[in-house]
């Protein structure tokens, strides 16, 4: 009887400390840690097929921690992330987003300073990556973000079209509203748009920059309602008028692939959609106002951590041997359209043969915004960048509504 009442309560000392090897407690800590990197990205079309390929191939090394890449339309994302970070409750280990949005959010104690995870690692360096990626990681001598890419607006044109109405216009790479102005009335007689209205913000913008305009004076109030942009966006609204431009309720990608439409103006994002229209097809610059100052909008997809009390040193190093990875082998990334930051990746021979070469070539013509709030200021386009083209509102009423709608975001933050 003696020996049973041992064995129970040997059995019960086993169970005991099988319980607490398992992670009991009062606060709930595991002393085996999850392995699994939570990765948010605002890729959720072709780019999230390419981003997880090089996903699967980083996973297939069999490293300690895999990534597990949750896909999230942006606005959801830059929506989602502050309340996480607030609560501290399903916070992500990684997150990429637009490089616009790190100085604002920095200042929110939103992210995690990388620079003693990176010097940890060794093989993240400066050196490694495009210098106009790599700088605007940078905020307050702190480092925040590790860039992916730089990416752009850029000029799918028809090879067939631009022969028959314009042989000549792309001999320097260029091409400028006097050469449109050339242009357009003839291929409209033929029922041919020249150009289009896509996702306007980034071509205004363009426009806004090759002309010289700021978007804050001071780097705190916004100052683009002004005589500049209002030009910008009265010449954009007579190329509506005089049928130059695609009109209201026009699917710009739909007659291109139709063969209406000479120019297109997309993201360099928009590689593979062209390429699927089986239109015989070329890529250059933006249309420009003056072809010797070739200025346009860029932006660069950041890798950040965000502040997550929960975070250890080994997943942070973990982390870090993953962002690496990416940006050594990001050519996936590249056959895609973007413009990969690691420099890694572009002496790669199999770029030479890239649509987007003359970007990777000429990235200072890529402009990406310092200014704090260039956040609210894309969102304050988007509420006008639709409406004054098409003759709903006059350029004066809609910079002024929109210059208000970012004093008021200002104020309310």
């Amino acid at each position: 009887m003696k020996l049973k009442k041992l064995a129970a309560l040997l059995l019960c000392a086993v169970m005991i400390l099988s319980l607490a090897a398992c992670g009991g407690g009062s606060g709930g800590s595991s002393s085996s840690e999850d392995k699994t990197i939570t990765f948010w990205s605002v890729f959720t079309g072709g780019d999230g097929t390419a981003m997880q390929k090089i996903i699967d191939a980083y996973n297939a090394t069999d490293p300690e921690y895999t990534v597990e890449h949750i896909m999230i339309e942006q606005t959801d994302l830059y929506t989602k992330l502050p309340l996480v970070v607030s609560s501290q409750e399903g916070v992500p280990d990684l997150v990429i987003q637009h490089v616009d949005r790190l100085a604002s959010n920095a200042a929110s104690n939103m992210y995690m300073p990388l620079d003693d995870y990176i010097a940890a690692n060794g093989e993240i360096k400066a050196e490694n990556y495009i210098s106009s990626a790599w700088d605007p990681g940078e905020i307050d001598g702190v480092r925040y973000g590790i860039p992916l890419d730089l990416h752009s607006y850029v000029t799918y044109y028809n090879v067939d079209l631009v022969n028959q109405y314009c042989p000549d216009i792309l001999d320097d790479g260029v091409i400028t509203f006097e050469e449109i102005a050339e242009v357009a009335p003839i291929a409209a007689a033929d029922g041919i748009y020249t150009y289009a209205i896509t996702w306007p913000r980034y071509e205004l913008l363009s426009w806004y920059y090759q002309l010289g305009g700021v978007l804050s004076e001071d780097g705190v109030n916004p100052s683009f309602n002004n005589e500049i942009f209002e030009r910008v966006f009265q010449d954009f609204q007579d190329a509506v008028t005089n049928l130059w431009c695609t009109q209201d309720g026009d699917q710009p990608n739909n007659l291109f692939a139709q063969g209406k439409l000479i120019f297109l103006p997309e993201g360099t994002w928009t590689l593979s959609t062209v390429e699927y229209t089986g239109i015989n097809y070329g890529e250059t610059y933006m249309i420009t106002y003056d072809a010797d100052n070739m200025v346009q909008w860029a932006s660069s997809h950041q890798f950040v951590i965000p502040r997550n009390d929960s975070m250890t040193d080994e997943k942070a190093a973990a982390i870090m041997d993953f962002i690496n990875f990416v940006g050594e082998n990001s050519y996936e990334w590249a056959a895609y359209g973007q413009i990969p930051a690691h420099v890694s990746v572009l002496e790669d021979s199999r770029i030479d043969e890239l649509p987007q070469k003359f970007l990777i070539d000429d990235t200072d013509a890529l402009i990406i915004s310092d200014y704090l709030y260039y956040g609210a200021v894309v969102e304050a386009l988007d509420t006008i960048s639709y409406e004054i083209p098409f003759g709903r509102v006059s350029p004066s009423e809609g910079l002024a509504s929109a210059q208000q709608i970012v004093v008021d975001n200002i104020r309310n933050q």
